[in-house]
């Protein structure tokens, strides 16, 4: 019977350890500093305006400003951008090598390189500015992810929230805002303090 009672303990024991991931030498788990909500802990690839693969991780030490949208939007998407662009124009100067701008599509179906290309050059987004493209699924679990709520309506546009992120080097959430037309001060104090 104690031999029984030794097998299940040892197998239980292995078993707990084995589901809480393996430990670095560092001390870290999995190899990863990162902490647990960090979104580049997403292992999602994504495709850029250029047609080049991209891991939300490759972003890792940089200060993303980060909103969800699509390329057909006649209206939020474009003043999502505009709040972006007057973030943009306050960064402070030691700051600028580190600070981008990502904007991923809601639409897997029709945004693609090309047209995101496209419509970064239509919209003046200079190379500081990331447009990623991925399947639904990805979509929908960094949406989760920025607490950015949509919906895909019968006509093919969106109807969804308009939040700006500022992700701090190790992709944690460090501030956000909601709405159009948003002060930029709030979100340029955030970037100072990283």
């Amino acid at each position: 019977m104690k031999k029984i009672i030794t097998c299940l303990l040892t197998f239980a024991c292995v078993a707990i350890y084995s589901c809480s991931g393996s430990k670095a030498k560092d001390g870290s788990v999995n190899g990863s500093n990162l902490p647990q909500e960090s979104v580049y802990n997403l292992k999602t690839v994504w495709e850029d305006q250029n047609g080049d693969s991209l891991q939300l991780k490759e972003l890792h030490g940089k200060i993303p400003v980060m909103s969800m949208i699509f390329t057909r939007c006649a209206y939020a998407c474009p003043r999502i951008i505009a709040d972006m662009k007057a973030v943009a124009s306050q960064v402070p100067g030691d700051k600028k090598d580190k600070v981008v701008f990502v904007l991923v599509s809601f639409d897997s179906d029709n945004d693609n390189a090309a047209r995101l290309k496209q419509f970064a050059s239509q919209m003046q987004l200079n190379s500081q500015w990331i447009l990623l493209r991925g399947d639904a699924e990805q979509v929908r679990e960094l949406s989760m992810i920025l607490n950015i709520k949509y919906k895909k309506q019968p006509d093919g546009s969106f109807s969804h929230s308009n939040v700006l992120s500022i992700l701090g080097p190790d992709g944690v959430i460090e501030g956000q805002s909601e709405g159009l037309g948003v002060n930029p001060e709030v979100l340029i104090s955030k970037i100072k303090d990283l």
